[in-house]
């Protein structure tokens, strides 16, 4: 053995072999990956700290805007306006008219047959349309109801509805109850001052930030 230090790790060469015939093989790399063996990695490239973007150049913050208390106000007053009219549809769905009813309602039997007889209604008849008129009340209560609902979570579609359904029920309620109009004009009061409420300026604003995507659910 060679004490050549230059020559201790000098690559060995073979002779060509029979599956070759004609070039020489070499002796494969111990160390593929490219590093003596002894001897430290190279360290691994280091990034400086990362560098805030300039003032003014980033997006700016987006300020979510609140349900506001009017809009949760509207909600309760559109509920109660309608709360009338579920009890007495409900009422009248499962309530048979009888001569009992009439005398503990103080109205005078001689005036209903009276009314009755000019109409050719019976009683039987009258209490189906005692239930079909409170199916309407219901119904129509529900509806909006319903829609108050929608409001409150910030359709302004429903808004508008609501608007609309409002005078026009107003007005049919006044026709229909001449006989308590202390009554109608307190439950139009009531369910005018929350549509009145989901016009307000707080609450134009919520609905308009809700179709931009930037209103608070809460």
């Amino acid at each position: 053995m060679s004490t050549d230090p230059g020559q201790q790790g000098a690559p060995q060469y073979y002779r060509p072999g029979p599956s070759s015939g004609t070039y020489p093989q070499y002796p494969q790399n111990p160390y593929p990956q490219g590093w003596t063996p002894g001897t430290a990695p190279a360290p691994y490239p280091s990034h400086g700290p990362v560098q805030p973007s300039p003032a003014g150049l980033g997006p700016a913050p987006v300020r979510k805007v609140p349900r506001p208390r009017q809009v949760v106000s509207a909600l309760i007053l559109l509920l109660a306006s309608v709360l009338p009219f579920v009890v007495m549809g409900v009422t009248a769905l499962f309530v048979t008219v009888d001569d009992r009813l009439l005398d503990e309602a103080g109205v005078p039997r001689d005036q209903i047959d009276q009314a009755m007889a000019q109409t050719g209604m019976t009683m039987e008849v009258l209490n189906q349309l005692f239930r079909v008129m409170g199916g309407i009340f219901v119904v129509l209560a529900l509806a909006y109801a319903v829609l108050a609902v929608v409001a409150f979570l910030g359709r302004s579609g429903a808004r508008l509805t609501l608007a609309i359904l409002t005078g026009v029920y107003g007005l049919t309620l006044l026709l229909l109850m001449a006989a308590m109009p202390l009554f109608a004009v307190l439950v139009i009061a009531v369910a005018a001052s929350g549509v009145t409420l989901l016009y307000s300026a707080p609450a134009r604003e919520w609905y308009a930030a809700r179709r931009t995507g930037v209103a608070g659910r809460s």
